[in-house]
């Protein structure tokens, strides 16, 4: 560029050309010194995003021209002539051709150089503010990113609860459920006492007989039964009372409490007997659905009938019921752990009480619970070990296997009561035939 380009604002036309070009890149005007042909334009939609590292680069760029322009300024502003400067010899200006220059005032320079300094100001303040404008979006892009961290933080933690809550469910339907100790059970209440339904089980398969031939029978009674009884397997109570004849009598644990099962059917069929025979009922009262008070008592007798005694007895009272019982020598007999609660020695004075006529009840009374328990279907336990003709109410659940019957042997008559848990049909016949031995050879 030819060094006497004229001057702008007082600075040489060099750097005029400089102060310009960098004052059109701050601005944003790029010049255009060799503008493309119309053909090889390209629509603004066609170009891609400009890479990020490209604009920041540009950024940089036009912020660093526009410091070294300021810089330039500063250091190339026109000194004023000095009032004390010599003046060219009459020599020199006599052998220098004249050149006409513009004519320049110390009032122009003044302004020029004012004008100068103001644009350079300019300049400084759009640097400065390009530097705090790339600032604030860094400092924009550090927030975002603080932001971007702390949202993903929160959905980890969020899914670490998640999977930990899914794993505290997953070990508690695992783990086993606690039962409530036995003495924390509800016990039923005296006057409505609710007993277990007993569901009709088919006879279990023959067990091996156990040995019971080294027993003998000295004429204690009692003594005989006891072991009889631990020849068996199981817990085993029993009670015995011959009818007539030498009218003998003994037990083994006797006094043993058991859950009663079916047998208290036997209790309930009484007072149903006495309320029908006192006039407080009559045999063709509705009892439950289509069927009458006969039908219920025939069908809890003979088949161990469940809704029949459940609808019955908290209509009779349990009250009453276990008075009834408690005065036919059934003493200890009642509401209790697990249900209604008996032992042998009761069962075998009720039964008893029946065999020989003597309850509070007609002899037509008699006779209907009589011939009721004759047709029981039930017959694993003391039916089958019998010779004899038998009579009885059987009772079986949760383990409990009972039996008590009125036993019309040939060479005698006989009550005998059968109350276990843990043992077996087999088991309860082994012990009647060993009772028939002992008593009749």
């Amino acid at each position: 560029m030819h060094s006497r380009l004229p001057q702008f604002a007082g600075v040489p036309g060099r750097l005029s050309v400089v102060a310009v070009t960098a004052a059109l890149l701050v601005s944003g005007c790029a010049p255009n010194f060799q503008a493309p042909e119309p053909a090889n334009l390209v629509p603004a939609s066609e170009h891609q995003d400009v890479p990020e590292t490209v604009k920041n680069t540009a950024d940089s760029t036009m912020r660093d021209a526009a410091a070294a322009v300021a810089q330039q300024v500063a250091e190339h502003q026109p000194q004023e002539r000095s009032a004390t400067s010599e003046e060219p010899s009459s020599e020199a200006s006599e052998e220098t051709p004249e050149v006409d220059e513009p004519e320049r005032t110390e009032e122009s320079t003044d302004t020029g150089t004012q004008e100068l300094e103001e644009w350079a100001e300019a300049i400084a303040r759009a640097h400065q503010a390009s530097e705090q404008d790339g600032e604030q979006d860094g400092d924009q892009q550090q927030a975002e990113a603080e932001e971007e961290a702390q949202r993903q933080a929160e959905a980890e933690a969020e899914e670490e609860a998640q999977r930990q809550a899914e794993a505290e469910q997953e070990a508690e339907a695992e783990a086993p459920e606690e039962e409530l100790p036995e003495q924390e059970q509800a016990e039923p209440e005296p006057e409505a006492p609710q007993p277990e339904s007993e569901a009709e089980e088919p006879a279990p398969a023959p067990e091996p007989v156990p040995d019971s031939s080294d027993v003998t029978f000295d004429g204690d009674l009692s003594t005989f039964l006891a072991q009889t009884a631990s020849a068996y397997p199981g817990r085993i109570s029993i009670g015995l009372q011959e009818v007539g004849g030498q009218s003998r009598s003994g037990s083994t644990g006797g006094s043993d409490s058991f859950v009663t099962a079916s047998t208290y059917k036997l209790l309930v069929g009484y007072s149903l007997i006495r309320e029908v025979e006192a006039g407080e009922r009559s045999w063709d009262d509705t009892a439950l659905g289509d069927r009458d008070l006969a039908q219920c008592f025939n069908d809890m007798l003979t088949v161990s009938d469940n809704p029949c005694p459940e609808a019955i007895g908290p209509d009779l009272g349990w009250a009453n019921i276990y008075a009834d019982a408690a005065a036919m020598g059934a003493t200890n007999t009642g509401a209790g752990e697990g249900g209604i609660r008996t032992n042998a020695l009761d069962l075998t004075r009720f039964m008893t009480n029946l065999a020989t006529g003597s309850m509070s009840m007609s002899d037509s009374g008699h006779e209907r619970l009589r011939n009721a328990l004759a047709a029981n279907v039930h017959r694993q336990g003391i039916p089958a070990g019998s010779a004899g003709r038998v009579l009885n109410k059987p009772g079986f659940i949760s383990g409990n296997l009972h039996d008590t019957a009125i036993v019309h042997h040939p060479s005698g008559t006989y009550v005998l009561t059968i109350l276990s848990q843990g043992s077996s049909w087999d088991s309860l016949a082994g012990i009647t035939r060993d009772i028939e031995s002992a008593l009749y050879g």
